[in-house]
């Protein structure tokens, strides 16, 4: 009876011991997925975005309504969520699996001249932002006592456009 007994606290408390860590790797990849779609959003829309005009006399000069609506599309395939609203250069994305908040990622545009080369360099900032959904039942439990256990996940990225000839 002693042999169960010890038995039965050894597996209570390897689950509590276990589950953190299940959780941090967890977060680990979310913040690699939340990575990667940036990286593959801002690839995926910085050649469709450039003004052609501008791209004989070699200066990088982003259409930026075409960028956010490229970036979106692009942002919202590697995430799978989809665009619920735009406000100037802050969008909100909808998961639409439920296993994740709501996303929301903000675009800074900048040009600026390059003293040795006179050319227009166009630099772009993103930043994404979500609470982390927790996916163990023990933090689950923590989060519904109201206890302050919020986890935000950022990423950010700086995206440096030039031509060269």
């Amino acid at each position: 009876m002693r042999n169960i007994a010890l038995g039965l606290l050894m597996v209570i408390l390897l689950s509590i011991l276990v589950e953190p860590m299940v959780e941090i790797a967890n977060v680990t990849r979310e913040k690699i997925v939340l990575g990667a779609a940036l990286s593959n959003a801002l690839r995926a829309s910085k050649d469709r975005s450039l003004r052609y005009d501008n791209m004989r006399s070699l200066d990088a000069i982003i259409d930026r309504e075409r960028f956010k609506d490229y970036f979106a599309e692009a942002w919202s395939s590697a995430i799978k969520a989809t665009l619920a609203s735009r406000t100037g250069d802050t969008m909100v994305f909808a998961p639409d699996n439920g296993k994740a908040n709501e996303y929301i990622v903000t675009l800074d545009f900048a040009e600026r001249t390059d003293a040795v080369t006179g050319q227009v360099v166009a630099e772009v900032k993103v930043k994404a932002e979500t609470v982390y959904k927790f996916k163990t039942k023990y933090l689950k439990w923590a989060e519904r006592a109201g206890n302050d256990v919020d986890y935000r996940l950022v990423g950010e990225r700086k995206l440096l456009l030039t031509i060269r000839n």
